[in-house]
Parts: structure tokens; C-alpha cells; sequence
């Protein structure tokens, strides 16, 4: 040990040595990056223990009740220096984490050394709740503008006070193409191109834009973009073992679709997804929603399903990175620890379940997966450094939301819940479902016995007529359970029920042992197993005279495993009659109007999917450690647009693609040669971002273009087996962390662990499948054959181009492109009309290998 120590010293003396040598200590550069790092979040304007604040010079020298922080030109005499070598853990600063470097203490040390020097205008903290993002959007004045799209008069007054110079619109057939494949992810047609082009009426591109707004395609544009946000994943496990997210979980998908198809406001998508359970008990249209509770789903983990909740919940919805808080307080955010446990005390008592779908009685087949609330005592404590071994089970946390916001919580109110939700077995479709299974089964029997039936033997004969007794006992007990279940009150209906219910069990046993005398006898005395099934039949009648009134509810939903550990006895307990109303109430405070996040997240969102950079970078990070808006007024002013809208997405994408900064050119050439040096990365949008298309548009775009794409909408999710051959659109392709489809993959499909935003990457991978995949090859082959009867070689290339790059013909392209068909025509072998196909085919295939083909200019 004391050869460590000195080995310690000695490093820690020649970094000092080294760092004397060195010119004088930065304390803006050097000395408060540090303090913020390591020392704010309990020392500036969020806390202050011990009086002590360490988030400017003069507070640093003022310090706390202890005096004075450091001692200038005394790092000896200096308590913070003293704090942050201390060999005593709990003596140690900072208390989380790992202790500061050698390195940084040496700085430390030398700056004190120095004379602690400092700016004199070294401000502290400014305080948190001053935020911009903090602070409910208020409608800012729209600039003044020629243009009658307030979006535009926001941009171009950015663009008069840094002198940038806009680059002109793009042409028609470009626009056409990326206003199709930004509102439905698929281009337009041959058909479509011309008919938009040669439309003189001064509105055609509003109308297209309301036409595109309008078709089914756009739900399963924009669903698939928030789905992203969300988390959408379908279920893996370990073979057949659901261990996240649920089995049918694309309910929930299909319901994201067809809500953004309808426009539903996004305040009340969140209300559904949020608490769906308690505000429409009896819906199933609306329960669906829930599935973005039911995904967060794992089974040997309930502390780490309810961290991703709390984690993912306001990451999508709030933009705030409450995870930080789970183990202290947020180091840069006014989230408290116990706040990220009031926010999970919202979610404790909900479970999982599959409601059964009308007309399926087999949960394994269809269900829908949903949110309730099952364990509404269950406590919420806080984890000691967020470790779930060290609860404080002596202060029970209730749910609530962080003080520093203006906007209170409502009143939490208990939910009494209609009978269909607790005894879902009750709901007349689900009645329905049992009885048309209970007639078919005694039809089917009926029809084994019918005289039409090839010649049975006798003993065939005798087993016939025992299944068909068991049908009938079944149905007749499904009538007595179903009426026991609806007169919960009425015990004879119970006795009946379970008189009914054990005489199953009887006819069960008669078929059973009719089936063992049926077989040859074995060559002993005694047939053992035709002693067990007269035991068996003995016992099932003995025990129709012993009373009871504990039937089997006829079932209507099937709980999933709380935990690994969770018995079938607590699985199958009743559901609850009430539910907390606690989900209800964070839905309710979240979509406020004067939630100062909510809008401005999800406007910041669809902006960033139509021009590929977001207004605030950090997009799910609203907090103090995000960065700051480009275009803050436009935030705000979309915001505020959005919620007083009645928070339709719709009428923002409309105002966004009706913009003029939406129809910019994505090509800076002949561009003022100033703007790249005022602004290079085009933050303040005086040109078109090139955007990359993403993996599902790649693999829709193809299918769409070689006539083969299936439109049906919804229902289940393609297999991974299925998906190498299946025309359907991405959208619907099962997806899980175990099973992704490679095509998409390569194209950055969405991570279902976390995709706030995707990925955009360009590596050789993506070329080559594009060259060499059989679904490319095959793509090119089927548009080279739609575009045989074009005789004419101009114009064939026109139109390729036109159809695959939605981009005219330059005189260039014409001639390289004529070349390179004249080229591919003396490498082909066979008659004059077979290489000119061939030579079509790979100019085809070339174009689609363009980078111009994937991406959306």
C-alpha cells in the first residue's frame, strides 16, 4: 500500500511539476467546466449544500457555512481541495461517481496556487425555471413578410439579419417526388409527374398536398415516424417465451395509423396511450392504444420495466431526461430524485393483459394487449443511489410532478370501472365468441353420429356418442358460468354453475374410459389404465355431490406474468373494479395547454422528419443540457399554432410543405458565396437539406416502383420468414431485438431499443445490396419490363430517369447516359433486340444504384 501511495504522489508531482511549467490556468476553460461537471448539481442554482455554492468565482470565495471554499494562493488551507482528496468516502466530493483525476486535481490546485483568479463578470447559474423550454410558449409576432406563410416570414427574418441569401425553389418534378415521399414514403408514379406538371392551376401543389395528407399512405408514413419515438417493438423472448413487449402487440401499431389517418389530436393520442383503460374501459378501438404501456413489458425485471417506462415516457412525450434522476438529483435538470419516483408512482400499479378479440377464443392467436391497473396498493419507494436492494420503505412515495413547474397536477380520482372491463368474459361480442365455439363443437359431433357418416364400428359408435355428450356439457356449462357470472349476487347461480361445470369433467371421464375399452386389452389380468379411468370416472361423479359454489369465470382476458415467480393462482385472481385514476391524471397534466414541453416536443419532431434537422438538436432533451433552438420564435409559434388547432398534425404538415422554405432547392450551386461562410451548416435554412431516405422508404420505394406493393392496410405482422418475399409495405414487418429483416438493417431501420432519431449512415453495405440483392435485380427486371414499349432511346432515358430520380433530363446525363447504353449493347450477346433489353436493364439498374435514387432532395 505504501508503495502505491507513493507511486500516487509522485505521478500527482509531476503533473504538477509538468502543469507549472505550462502557461497560466484558464479558469473559464479550464476550472468551471470542471466545478459544472462535478459540482453543480449539489453546489449551484439547483442546491446548495451546505450553503455552499460553487457556480461563480465570488460565490466560490463567499462560500458556506463553513467559510470560504478556497484560500488564494493556500491550496493547503483551501477546504475544497481538502473535500475533493479526502481519503474517507463519505468525506469525499463528489459524493457520486468517481472522484476527480489526478490530473484535475493538479489544475484544481495550481489555479488555487495562482490566485484563484477569475473574470470579474463570472456569472452564476442562472435559474433553472428561467429556462426557455421551462417557460409556456406564448404566440410571438410574426415577422413582417411578403410571404402569407408565417413559417417563411420566421426563416427569412433569420436570413435578413445574418445576410444570408436563399437559393431558389427546386423544379416540379423534384418537389413532386419529395412531397410524396415525406406525407406517404412512396414516389409518385409516371402518371402522377405528368399530370402534376402540366396542371396550370395556381393551386395544384396545395391540392396535391391535401390529396397526399388525405390517403391511407400518409398514416403509414408518419405512424411509422412516431412508432419510432415510441418504442415500437414487436415481442422476443426466448423461443416462445414472451419476455418484452406482448404477443399482437401490432393492435397497437395498427392504431397508430389509423390515428394518424384520422387526425386525431395528439393530445388525445397521448390520453389513450397513457389511459386508455381508465377513460374508455369498455372501447377496444381506443384500449389498443394502450400497447405503448403493454410494449414497455419485461418479465424478470419489474424495477427495470418500470425504469424504461418513466425513462421512455418522458423522453417521447416531455423531452426530459428524468432517467438522470434515478440515482441522485438531475445534475443539470430541477428533477429531484423522489420527483423520478413520483413520476414511477403514476405507473406502479398498472400490469399487462390480452383481451380477447371477438370471434378467437384462443389468446395464442389474437388478442389485444393492454394496460390496467392491478396492485393499486403497491408502494413506490426510493432506491439509496438507485440501487432496488436499498428501498426507504419508511417514506412511501406518492405520485406528483416536479415543483418547479408553475402548471400543478390535477386531483388524483379513483376510476370505477364498468363490469366489461373487470368481467371482460361479460362483453356481449366475447359471449358471442364462446357460444358460436360451443354450438361448433356440438355441430361437428352431431355430424360424426349423422347417418350420412362412412359405416363406424360400434365402439366408434360409442366414443361418438361420448364426445358428443361432452359438447353438450360444455355448452351447457358455458350458459350456467356465463349466468352465475352475470348475478355475482345469486349464489344458486354459482352452485349451478359448478354443478355444471364438474358434470364436464364426468363426461370428460366416460369419453376417456370409452376410448381405453375400445382398445384391445393387454394380455394381464387387470388392464391398469382402464382401472385409472374407472377410478377417474368414479371420482368425477363422486365429486358433482360434494357443494361449491367456486366456478371457472367464463374468461374474457388473460393477465401476463407480473413476474417469472408469479403463480397461475395469482394470475388468474379477479381484476380488479376500480382502477386509480392515477395514469389519468399525468395524461391530463401532460396535455395541458400549459405544458410548456408537450407541443413543443412533438412539433420539433415532425420538423425534423420533413427537413431533416430538428429546430432544437437535443430532441429529447429539452432540459439545460440541451441545446438551444435554432429558430425559437417558430418553435414557440408552431406550438402554440399546434395546441390552439386542436393539436392536429395535419394542418402543421400542411403548413410546412406550403412553405417556401420547404420548396427550396436542395442544390447550392450558383449559391451567394457568403452564406457558406455565415452559416456552413445551413442551420438557419438557406437551402434544402439533402435527406437520406430511410430503410423503409428504400424498400417501399422499390416495390412501388416495380408495381408489386400491396396497399392493404393493418392486421398481423409478417414474420421474418415471410418477409424476403412479401410485397407488403415495411410498416408492417415483424420487428423485435432479436429478429430484424437484413435488407432493412442495412438501410438503418429503427433501433427498438431507443430511436428518437434514426440513424442516417452511408457505408459500402447499402451499395451492394442495391447492386446485388435479388430483390434490386429482381426490381430493375420488372420496371425495364413496364418501360419495353417506349421505342424511342431518348425518350426511354427521359422517362427512367423522370420515374426512379423524379428529376428531368440534363443534356450531360442524355449523352452519358446514350454512351453507356451503346456500351452495354457490345457486351451483350444474343440477337439486336435482346441486347438492347439487356443494355436497358442495366441502365435500370445503374439508376437505381444512384445516390440520387435514395435520397430525398
Amino acid at each position: 500500500m505504501k508503495r502505491i501511495s507513493f507511486i500516487c504522489m509522485l505521478i500527482s508531482a509531476l503533473l504538477l511539476s509538468r502543469a507549472s511549467a505550462a502557461e497560466h490556468v484558464d479558469y473559464v476553460k479550464e476550472i468551471k467546466p470542471l466545478l459544472q461537471e462535478r459540482c453543480f448539481a449539489c453546489h449551484g442554482v439547483l442546491a446548495q449544500k451546505g450553503k455552499l455554492r460553487l457556480d461563480s468565482g465570488l460565490h466560490i470565495f463567499t462560500g458556506g457555512k463553513t467559510g470560504p471554499a478556497i484560500v488564494a494562493k493556500q491550496a493547503a488551507n483551501s477546504l475544497l481541495l481538502e473535500r475533493v482528496t479526502a481519503k474517507d468516502d463519505d468525506a469525499r466530493m463528489p459524493p457520486e461517481g468517481l472522484p476527480l483525476t489526478v490530473e484535475q486535481i493538479a489544475k484544481l490546485r495550481l489555479w488555487i496556487e495562482q490566485g484563484a483568479a477569475f473574470p470579474l463578470d463570472d456569472k452564476p447559474e442562472t435559474d433553472s425555471r428561467d429556462h426557455w423550454s421551462f417557460r409556456s410558449p406564448v404566440r410571438p409576432a410574426v415577422p413582417k413578410s411578403k410571404s402569407t406563410n408565417p413559417i417563411d416570414a420566421f426563416v427569412e427574418s433569420q436570413w435578413t439579419q445574418r445576410g444570408l441569401v436563399p437559393v431558389p425553389e427546386t423544379d416540379q418534378r423534384l418537389l413532386l417526388r419529395r412531397l410524396h415521399l415525406d406525407l406517404t414514403g412512396l414516389p409518385p408514379t409516371s402518371e402522377e409527374i405528368e399530370s402534376f406538371v402540366n396542371d396550370r392551376s395556381p393551386n395544384a401543389y396545395e391540392e396535391l398536398a391535401d390529396k397526399l395528407l388525405s390517403s391511407p399512405q400518409y398514416g403509414e408514413r408518419w405512424g411509422r415516424h412516431f412508432l419510432d419515438i415510441w418504442r415500437y417493438s414487436d415481442w422476443w423472448g426466448l423461443g416462445a417465451e414472451v419476455r418484452n413487449s406482448q404477443k399482437h402487440i401490432w393492435h397497437w401499431r395498427d392504431w397508430a395509423i389509423e390515428s394518424m389517418n384520422a387526425d386525431l389530436p395528439y393530445d388525445e393520442m397521448i390520453r389513450q396511450m397513457l389511459a386508455a383503460d381508465e377513460l374508455y374501459p369498455t372501447d377496444v378501438s381506443k384500449l389498443r392504444a394502450s400497447g405503448f404501456l403493454a410494449r414497455q413489458y419485461f418479465k424478470f425485471s419489474r424495477n427495470s420495466w418500470l425504469d424504461e417506462t418513466v425513462e421512455h415516457t418522458s423522453k417521447a412525450f416531455l423531452g426530459l431526461t428524468y432517467n438522470c434522476a434515478k440515482c441522485h438529483d438531475h445534475k443539470y435538470d430541477p428533477i429531484r430524485q423522489d420527483d423520478y419516483y413520483r413520476l414511477r408512482a403514476f405507473f406502479e400499479p398498472y400490469q399487462v393483459r390480452t383481451d380477447m378479440v371477438a370471434g378467437v377464443g384462443d389468446f395464442e392467436r389474437d388478442g389485444i394487449p393492454r394496460a390496467f391497473d392491478c396492485n393499486a396498493n403497491a408502494p413506490t419507494y426510493l432506491f439509496v443511489r438507485g440501487d432496488d436492494k436499498q428501498p426507504r420503505t419508511e417514506k412511501p412515495l406518492s405520485p406528483g410532478v416536479p415543483a418547479f413547474f408553475t402548471l400543478k397536477l390535477p386531483i388524483i380520482r379513483e376510476v370505477k370501472l364498468p363490469r366489461e372491463a373487470y368481467q371482460p368474459g361479460l362483453r356481449p361480442l366475447i359471449v358471442a365468441t364462446y357460444r358460436q365455439a360451443a354450438n361448433e363443437k356440438v355441430r361437428v359431433a352431431e355430424v360424426a353420429l349423422s347417418p350420412n357418416t362412412k359405416p363406424i364400428t360400434l365402439e366408434q359408435v360409442v366414443i361418438s356418442q361420448k364426445a358428443l355428450a361432452v359438447a353438450i356439457a360444455e355448452r351447457t356449462s358455458l350458459e350456467s358460468r356465463l349466468h352465475a357470472d352475470a348475478a355475482t349476487d345469486d349464489k344458486s347461480r354459482a352452485k349451478v354453475a359448478v354443478r355444471d361445470e364438474k358434470l364436464v369433467a364426468v363426461a370428460n371421464a366416460e369419453l376417456e374410459l370409452a376410448k381405453l375399452l375400445a382398445k384391445p386389452m393387454e394380455r394381464k389380468p387387470i388392464d391398469p389404465k382402464r382401472v385409472v379411468g374407472q377410478i377417474a370416472l368414479a371420482n368425477a361423479r363422486r365429486a358433482v355431490e360434494q357443494p361449491s359454489d367456486k366456478y371457472t369465470p367464463v374468461r374474457g382476458a388473460l393477465k401476463t406474468l407480473e413476474s417469472n415467480l408469479e403463480s397461475e393462482a395469482s394470475r388468474n385472481k379477479p381484476f380488479p373494479q376500480t382502477s386509480t385514476g392515477r395514469r389519468t391524471a399525468l395524461a391530463s397534466w401532460i396535455t395541458d395547454k400549459a405544458n410548456p414541453l408537450t407541443a413543443r416536443v412533438a412539433v420539433n419532431h415532425i420538423w425534423l422528419r420533413h427537413f431533416g434537422k430538428p429546430l432544437v438538436p437535443s430532441v429529447f432533451d429539452f432540459g439545460r443540457k440541451g441545446l438551444a433552438p435554432s429558430h425559437p420564435e417558430l418553435l414557440d409559434w408552431l406550438a402554440v399554432e399546434f395546441v390552439e388547432r386542436g393539436w392536429s398534425m395535419k394542418h402543421i404538415h400542411r403548413l410546412i410543405v406550403t412553405s417556401r422554405v420547404y420548396r427550396l432547392s436542395s442544390s447550392t450551386a450558383g449559391a451567394n458565396i457568403a452564406n457558406r461562410r455565415i452559416d456552413p451548416e445551413n442551420r438557419y435554412l438557406w437551402f434544402r437539406n439533402p435527406m437520406r431516405m430511410d430503410a423503409n422508404t428504400v424498400r417501399d420505394s422499390l416495390l412501388k416502383l416495380n408495381g408489386e406493393l400491396d396497399l392493404t392496410l393493418g392486421g398481423v405482422a409478417v414474420p421474418p420468414a415471410q418477409q424476403s418475399t412479401s410485397k407488403r409495405r415495411s410498416v408492417y414487418f415483424f420487428q423485435s431485438h432479436n429478429e430484424h429483416d437484413k435488407f432493412l438493417s442495412l438501410f438503418d431501420d429503427a433501433n427498438v431499443l431507443e430511436c428518437y432519431r434514426r440513424t442516417d449512415s452511408i457505408v459500402p453495405q447499402q451499395a451492394l445490396a442495391l447492386a446485388n440483392s435479388q430483390f434490386a435485380m429482381y426490381t430493375a427486371e420488372k420496371i425495364a419490363s413496364q418501360m419495353a414499349k417506349i421505342g424511342d432511346e431518348k425518350a426511354y432515358i427521359r422517362v427512367a430517369f423522370e420515374r426512379l430520380l423524379g428529376t428531368s433530363l440534363t443534356a450531360e446525363e442524355l449523352s452519358v447516359c446514350t454512351t453507356a447504353l451503346a456500351t452495354f449493347r457490345e457486351t451483350a450477346i444474343g440477337t439486336e433486340a435482346a441486347k438492347t433489353a439487356r443494355a436497358r436493364l442495366n441502365l435500370i439498374h445503374a439508376l437505381l444504384n444512384h445516390n440520387d435514387f435514395v435520397t430525398i432532395r
